[in-house]
Parts: structure tokens; sequence; C-alpha cells
């Protein structure tokens, strides 16, 4: 598995590539920026940082025979490359069941383009995919954090001579115990997590904060998994390090190597939407 952008290597994305016995899967295609932090838009590193990720996403997606979009979120999608769909294997969240109205009206202008490209596409809840030598499989619908207003996602599990990678998409945390419930079931070596909005404070709501830190020392003690890698939601805070201490402690009492994405990648962490607010003092 390869983290091709995450906010720890400077964007809004979960893109991730996965090769199953020659099989590249490419999960949630998309990355953007943060319109608004700290009352403040985007700078030019930001900018640049971006057009470096989705260059290196659009590549491996013309690559990819198999592709997942896992909600219809900009940092999760972009409905301009529908084009290069064509002649894949497209699995897509639900566009009508289990959504929200902004993201139901995303789907049907995606679907629209879709359709003017000519590429089949495939609902992917509930569905499970033999592949040579493993097997994809996708959750039912999660809620998008502790209710129903964002719409629901779908998890991705890819299962590869007998070891498993599970990546979350945004169920922001897990604060949900079905989520919980989904990855006792497959039990992943490697699992990609979102992690909850802590840089939202009390607006996500501080026993939904709560709530997800005890699924994380949950899934740790009692997963165990190989890796886990933490990241999107979570570091978009400066301080996400303290928040997850508790984790780190559980993490190393279990043998349960806990990363960021870029930490797993082998690079730098550079949280740059975190620290939009500090380039923009030392600017001025």
């Amino acid at each position: 598995m390869e983290i091709l952008a995450a906010e720890s290597l400077g964007v809004r994305s979960m893109a991730v590539e996965v090769e199953c016995s020659g099989v590249r899967i490419l999960i949630d295609p998309g990355a953007a920026l943060g319109p608004r932090r700290y009352g403040l838009p985007p700078d030019r590193l930001e900018l640049e940082q971006l057009s470096r990720a989705r260059s290196l996403i659009r590549e491996r997606l013309r690559q990819a025979e198999m592709v997942v979009i896992t909600h219809y979120h900009f940092d999760h999608y972009l409905p301009d490359w529908a084009e290069d769909l064509r002649g894949k294997r497209v699995f897509l969240k639900d566009p009508v069941r289990n959504i929200n109205r902004n993201q139901a009206r995303r789907a049907a202008e995606f679907l629209e383009r879709l359709i003017r490209a000519g590429v089949q596409w495939e609902v992917a809840e509930g569905r499970r995919i033999k592949l040579p030598g493993g097997e994809i499989l996708f959750s039912g619908p999660f809620f998008h954090g502790p209710d129903s207003r964002f719409g629901c996602v779908i998890s991705v599990a890819v299962r590869v001579g007998g070891r498993v990678f599970v990546h979350t998409s945004d169920v922001s945390g897990p604060v949900r115990p079905e989520v919980v419930h989904f990855l006792l079931e497959q039990r992943p070596d490697l699992l990609l997590v979102d992690g909850p909005s802590t840089y939202l404070g009390p607006r996500f709501g501080l026993e939904a904060l709560e709530a997800a830190r005890e699924n994380l020392l949950r899934i740790i003690r009692d997963l165990g998994p190989e890796v886990l890698i933490l990241d999107h939601h979570l570091l978009r805070d400066l301080s996400w390090r303290r928040w997850a201490g508790p984790l780190f402690e559980a993490a190393e009492a279990r043998g349960v190597r806990l990363l960021s994405g870029a930490e797993f990648s082998g690079k730098p962490e550079t949280l740059l939407e975190a620290e939009r607010l500090k380039r923009f003092r030392d600017n001025s």
C-alpha cells in the first residue's frame, strides 16, 4: 500500500494505491485544501503542494484497473477526472441511498459526467469482489462523523495472501461503534484511519472526541494491528500527538506501530494547513 496524499503530506486527502496480485486499486483519487483556516485562504506553499499531489494521483489513476470512491467530498474524488475512469472497474458510494443533500447533488452531477465519458460504474456497499490472489470487501454505509448530518461513507478492506489492509475513509475517529465492529471483523494487519476532527473542538463535540479516543484504544488493545496509521482530519491539528498520547502508550504496550501517513511513507510530516496561521504571522 502506498499513500499518495494526506494531511501529513500537506493536503486534504486519503488517496492510496493498493496492489492485489497485479491488480492496481486506487482508493479515493482526490485532494483538496481547506478553503479557509484561521480565517485565511491557502497560501503559495499549499497551492504548490496540491498541484504536486494531484499530478501524482492522476498519474496513478490512469494506471489503475480498479477505482473506489468512498463518498462525494472533493478531497476524495475530482469530477473533472471522470474521463480518466473510462475502461476501469469503478465502485462508488451509493449515489442515492444513505446520502445527505449536498453529496447527493454532487453525486448526480458526477454520474452525468461518467455517462458522457462512457464510464461504467457499480454501487460498492456490502459487496465482496474476488480478485486473483485476494479480494476486496466494501462495508455498508457508515456515518461521516457522529451522526447523519454529513451523510455516509464506505470503508474498504483489501485481503491479499492472508493479509488485510483497511481504509476507513471519513468515519471521524472512528466515533461510531459499528465501525469498530467492522474493523474487529476484518482484523486488518495494516489500518489507515482518518481520526477525529480535534481541530474543531466543541464544534465536533467533546463527547464524540472522547468516544473516538476510546474506540481507537479498543482497536489497539483488542485488535492489535501491526501498523495503525492516523491521518486526515486528525492531522489538521498541530497538537494531534498530545491528544493521541494515550494511544501511543497503548500502542507501545501492545506492539503496534502507530504512525502518521508521512511517517509510514518515510517522509517528513508537513502539516501545511495546520501551520497556515504561523506562516502568515512569520511573513507579516
